[in-house]
C-alpha cells in the first residue's frame, strides 16, 4: 500500500460521463500513474447506498459515512449471483473473504480494487479509522476520505470517476468548488450500443418501461412491490434475476440513445457550460484510442501531474483502437434509428466544441 503521511488537502478532479464511454479504462490507466489516486465509483457507491440520491445531505460523522460505503447492496449481489457479471466490479470473489451470500461491502466492489491488489487489507485499515472521524459537512467528510487515502498510498492527486456521473456536475461543483472536471465522451451510437449490452443499463431501461406501463410516475425503487409491475417484468427488475431473460429481452438499441445517452449529454453539456472558465476540459474517447500518449499528456497537464514516458508507454498497451465504430456494423435500419435517437446529444456536443 505504501507508507506516505497524511495529506490534509488534495488536488481533486472528477471525470464525468454517461457510462460506457471508456471511463473504467481511463481509471485503470490512471491507476498506474505514480502520483494519481484513481478513485473508481466513489460517488457511484454513495449514490447506490443512498438509493439514487446524488449526494448526502447535511452533515455526516465517520460512522455514518462508513455505513454508506461498507454496507452490502443485496440487489447488486443478487445480480452477480445470477450470472450477470459486471466487468467494472473488481472484488476478487472466491479469493477475498467477503461472499455474495453474506454480502460484499459496496466499497469492496468498486473503490478498493482500483487502489490495491489486497482490498480486504485496505478495507480493514479504513474500518479502523473512518468510523471514529468527527461530524462535519458531507463534502468535508469526503475530502477527508480522499486525503486520508492519498496520504496512506502516497498519491496526492485524486481523480474520481463514477459511471453516469454527467448528471452530477452541478451538485459536485456546488460541494467541491475548487475541483476540476474532465468530460469524457464517446460517439453516441457506439456508446448507446454498449449500454444496450450492459446488464445495469438494460435493467434501468426495462424498469422505466415497466413503471410507465404500471402507471408509476415516480418510477421504481426498492419499496415498489414486484406484483405492481407487469408480469413479463419478472426476473428482470427485481431479484431473483433471470440473466438470460434480462440480456435477451427485446429492447431496440435506439431506446438507449433516446432515453439515456442524448438526455444525459444535453443536460451535462449545459451544466458544464456553467462552470468557471478553466475548470473543465473535454476528452474524446476516440482520441484516447487513436493517440493515447498525446491525449494523456494533455490530461496530465490539466490535472497537474507529469506524464512519465514509461507510464505513457504502458497506457498505450492498455487501449484497443478496434473498440471504436461498433455501431457501424448494425443493420442499416437499426443504425439509422439509433443515429436519429442520438442526434440531440450529437448536436449538443458539436455546439459546445464550436469556437
Amino acid at each position: 500500500m505504501g507508507a506516505g503521511g497524511k495529506v490534509e488537502r488534495v488536488r481533486l478532479t472528477f471525470v464525468v460521463g454517461t457510462g460506457r464511454c471508456g471511463s473504467t479504462m481511463l481509471s485503470a490507466i490512471l491507476r498506474e500513474h505514480p502520483d494519481v489516486l484513481s478513485m473508481s465509483e466513489f460517488f457511484g457507491t454513495l449514490r447506490t447506498a443512498l438509493r439514487g440520491s446524488r449526494f448526502p445531505e447535511g452533515e455526516l460523522d465517520g460512522r455514518e459515512l462508513w455505513h454508506l460505503l461498507a454496507s452490502p447492496f443485496p440487489m447488486l449481489d443478487e445480480m452477480i449471483s445470477s450470472g450477470l457479471r459486471i466487468a467494472e466490479l473488481g472484488y476478487p470473489l472466491g479469493r477475498g473473504r467477503f461472499t455474495l451470500a453474506a454480502g460484499v461491502p459496496l466499497i469492496c466492489h468498486y473503490v478498493l480494487p482500483m487502489l490495491t491488489s489486497d482490498p480486504d487489507a485496505l478495507y480493514d485499515t479504513l474500518a479502523g479509522q473512518v468510523p471514529a472521524w468527527p461530524r462535519r459537512p458531507a463534502a468535508a467528510q469526503c475530502e477527508a476520505f480522499f486525503g486520508y487515502l492519498a496520504g496512506l498510498l502516497g498519491q496526492p492527486v485524486v481523480v474520481e470517476r463514477s459511471a453516469a456521473s454527467l448528471n452530477m456536475v452541478g451538485a459536485l461543483h456546488e460541494q467541491f468548488p475548487a475541483a476540476r472536471f474532465v468530460h469524457l465522451y464517446r460517439d453516441g451510437p457506439d456508446c448507446a450500443l454498449s449500454m444496450s449490452r450492459h446488464p445495469v443499463f438494460r435493467r434501468e431501461i426495462l424498469a422505466l418501461a415497466a413503471a410507465r406501463e404500471a402507471g408509476l410516475p415516480a418510477g421504481i425503487d426498492g419499496a415498489t412491490p414486484p406484483e405492481a409491475l407487469p408480469e413479463r417484468s419478472a426476473g428482470v427488475i427485481f431479484p431473483p434475476y433471470d440473466a438470460a431473460k434480462l440480456m435477451s429481452f427485446p429492447v431496440p438499441v435506439a431506446t438507449f440513445g433516446r432515453y439515456r445517452w442524448s438526455p444525459m449529454i444535453c443536460a451535462g453539456v449545459e451544466a458544464l457550460s456553467q462552470l468557471p472558465s478553466g475548470h473543465w476540459q473535454r476528452l474524446r474517447y476516440e482520441d484516447l484510442l487513436a493517440d493515447p500518449a498525446l491525449t494523456l499528456a494533455a490530461l496530465c497537464d490539466f490535472i497537474g501531474v507529469e506524464a512519465p514516458r514509461p507510464w505513457l508507454a504502458a497506457a498505450g498497451r492498455m487501449v484497443d483502437p478496434a473498440r471504436s465504430g461498433a455501431a457501424a456494423h448494425l443493420a442499416p435500419a437499426a443504425l439509422a434509428s439509433l443515429r436519429t435517437a442520438c442526434a440531440p446529444g450529437t448536436r449538443a456536443l458539436a455546439a459546445a466544441a464550436a469556437p
